[in-house]
């Protein structure tokens, strides 16, 4: 994740903005490999290939390192689908798709993404920390997708049910990424979505149609 065409000396001396990304990203790589308990910042520093003192410098303390690593992954994702539910050249099945399978795109959805993801809220230690810095992510979106399920004929009540079917089988999917990823993939995951979705909705999700392929 981290970018090969800085030398050593070229990442110590770039500016303030990369080198905290490039901590970051090292913090992401060692967390997906030790947990989280199981990091250090002498791990993250290593792998960066920057000082010691770099965390301290940018980040004060190694919690505050893992609250913006954390606080990256929400953002990336909250973008992601925010960009999805503001385009008003789309429509609501659209808007359904794209807010959903953004949790599957190929840079989103990565196998360090999603095992730091399961890292925090895996944890004991940390659940509490990840509920702090996410749930606010995670009830917008949730939100977000209910929105969108009443515009395509769902009282409130239903959509609520069906938001936590959709939430619960899309974490269900993320950890089969996770533990067998040679048993299922990205594509598969979506295409299991799409199943979903044609149950509530099958004139909108024929299963004859192909995930990113929506149509009214």
């Amino acid at each position: 994740m981290m970018d090969g065409n800085l030398d050593p000396k070229s990442r110590r001396f770039a500016p303030k903005e990369v080198r905290k990304q490039q901590l970051i990203d090292a913090t992401l790589e060692v967390i997906s490999e030790k947990g989280v308990s199981g990091t250090t910042t002498s791990q993250v520093t290593s792998r960066a290939g920057l000082s010691a003192g770099l965390i301290s410098l940018h980040f004060k303390t190694k919690d505050n390192l893992l609250r913006s690593t954390l606080e990256y992954l929400a953002v990336e994702l909250a973008e992601r689908w925010q960009e999805v539910q503001t385009d008003e050249t789309l429509t609501s099945e659209e808007k359904l798709w794209g807010i959903i399978s953004a949790s599957f795109a190929p840079d989103i959805c990565t196998h360090v993404k999603v095992r730091v993801w399961f890292a925090f809220f895996g944890e004991a230690e940390y659940r509490g920390f990840y509920r702090e810095m996410v749930e606010k992510f995670d009830t917008e979106r949730a939100d977000a997708i209910a929105d969108v399920l009443v515009e395509l004929g769902q009282s409130p009540d239903e959509a609520l049910g069906t938001v936590q079917t959709i939430e619960g089988i899309a974490d269900g999917l993320w950890l089969s990424l996770m533990l067998y990823p040679d048993w299922i993939d990205i594509e598969t995951c979506k295409i299991r979505v799409w199943n979903l979705l044609n149950k509530y909705f099958p004139d909108r999700f024929a299963l004859s149609a192909q995930p990113d392929a929506v149509t009214s």
